[in-house]
């Protein structure tokens, strides 16, 4: 039985220290550590001063955007113990002593607000945040003809089905025949359309996409009818 205590005694201070309990709690809306002042209070007294600050490798960039961060400690008492919320949800993201630096991934568009909580040996603790803008990226417009070219009239299928959205969805494909400028069809299911080119000629047949956000791209494609 003695044997099975100290064994369950080492298993326990083995998982305080590797930080298996602190990766997905709920933030804490109190101070970071009962002992302790106010959230982003110095603690104070002689022997240490613990103050964190967030290093971001970017704070403004379109999505998806990767952004590092790192936590700079200034004072306080090693080693320390790091968590992150790292998207304003109120959870914690990433906890425990070898998480100073973590590296996030930012999918889609918003306004983040990363939360760092670190606290020291001693018990002080200290909270700091910093804020990172992901902008919507604008779709990409990809246009073909298929065929590009043939004998006057030329019958043909005018292709934007390869257009995307890295951080959302195409809701809106237009194509300009001509182009002069208007453009003849628009759909929001249906990014192909067939026409033909009765005249012989070259032709810039251009596509404009839009997307989820109300961001556009156009593209064209050769058309020649001979």
């Amino acid at each position: 039985m003695r044997r099975i205590l100290v064994t369950l005694f080492a298993l326990t201070i083995l998982l305080a220290f590797t930080g298996c309990n602190s990766g997905d709690g709920l933030i804490w809306t109190g101070t970071p550590n009962p002992t302790t002042p106010p959230p982003g209070t110095n603690p104070g007294g002689t022997a240490y001063q613990l103050i964190c600050t967030i290093d971001l490798s970017k704070t403004v960039g379109h999505a998806p955007m990767g952004v590092n961060m790192i936590a700079n400690i200034i004072g306080g008492t090693a080693p320390f113990y790091f968590r992150w919320d790292v998207n304003g949800d109120g959870w914690w993201d990433y906890g425990g002593w070898d998480v100073q630096e973590v590296a996030v991934h930012y999918a889609s568009a918003g306004l983040y607000e990363i939360l760092l909580e670190v606290e020291d040996s001693a018990g002080a603790a200290y909270r700091t945040t910093a804020l990172v803008d992901v902008k919507a990226s604008g779709p990409s417009a990809q246009a073909y003809a298929i065929p590009a070219q043939g004998t006057a009239p030329l019958a043909t299928s005018l292709d934007g089905s390869g257009s995307y959205d890295i951080d959302g969805y195409v809701v809106k494909w237009e194509w300009d025949f001509e182009p002069d400028g208007v453009y003849d069809y628009e759909s929001d299911t249906e990014p192909s359309v067939d026409h033909t080119y009765s005249g012989v000629g070259t032709y810039n047949p251009t596509l404009r996409v839009t997307d989820d956000d109300g961001l556009t791209d156009v593209a064209s494609v050769q058309v020649i009818a001979m």
